[in-house]
């Protein structure tokens, strides 16, 4: 059925990488995906959430600076939540942290003068990865929430997060967020040829993807990304193999794990 479409289909992004995913999913052109996406990942009907409005669309049109930056897609739904939408395909330093720090962030900025508390409205994050990111389970899609210990009863609806993992998609049961991972995560022409067979909403996803790809522009932020990436990897992988080498420096000297970790902490 869709011979001609897949030859006719450009070498195509990957959705996995964050400039991409937000290409796609923070682009008011493209807002009904968006919708559906988010309707997938929250549990709304189809129709429940009536439309999203992006707080921030900003995308560069030149070269991306050294400095790693967080492309996420900041929205407000038609009831009133506040979404943050990240696409994480490398794990970065104190993620957990940084993650919390931003959904904070949502809660807060809702206050202005003349404000009242009880106008909160709540802020979720959705955080898809493409790692080993919360080891402590084999879900692909994990929420948080704010629990008393014992009970597991919330302390309010103002905060959640969801985490779906890209590697564990044999965990999920949930088809209609499955194909929606499964578009992100896809690697190859055929793959996306499937993904487009599956779902008429999908195959809108993918013909927005090779429209997104076929811009030249777009290329050349692409690989100036993933430029941005490896020289990133680069740079820690250096900075390990440092560090580790001071530490065997130390260890032959005598000293201990202990001593040469405090010194190595003292001196940096």
């Amino acid at each position: 059925m869709y011979s001609n479409y897949n030859d006719n289909l450009p070498e195509l992004l990957s959705p996995k990488v964050d400039i991409v995913f937000k290409m796609l999913f923070g682009d008011e052109r493209n807002k009904d995906l968006t919708i559906k996406f988010i309707s997938a990942v929250l549990g709304y009907k189809d129709g429940e959430l009536e439309d999203v409005t992006f707080k921030d669309t900003h995308l560069k049109r030149e070269h991306i600076g050294d400095k790693l930056e967080i492309l996420d897609i900041k929205a407000k739904l038609s009831n009133g939540d506040i979404i943050d939408i990240e696409m994480q395909s490398n794990s970065i330093p104190d993620i957990r942290s940084r993650i919390s720090y931003y959904k904070s962030n949502m809660i807060t900025e809702q206050i202005g003068e003349g404000s009242s508390y009880s106008e909160l409205k709540p802020a979720k994050s959705i955080v898809v990865v493409d790692f080993d990111f919360i080891h402590e389970s084999k879900k692909c899609h994990t929420v948080f929430q704010m629990l008393e210990k014992d009970e597991h009863f919330p302390f309010n609806n103002l905060e959640e997060i969801h985490v779906l993992n890209l590697k564990k998609l044999t965990q999920l049961k949930e088809e209609n967020l499955l194909g929606w991972l499964k578009f992100i995560g896809s690697e190859s022409k055929e793959e996306f040829m499937q993904i487009a067979e599956s779902n008429p909403v999908l195959k809108k996803a993918v013909d927005v993807l090779s429209a997104v790809s076929a811009d030249k522009s777009n290329r050349m932020l692409y690989e100036a990304r993933l430029k941005e990436w490896r020289d990133n990897k680069s740079r820690i992988d250096g900075a390990v193999a440092d560090a580790r080498a001071e530490v065997f420096t130390l260890l032959r000297k005598g000293y201990s794990i202990d001593e040469a970790e405090k010194m190595l902490a003292t001196s940096s």
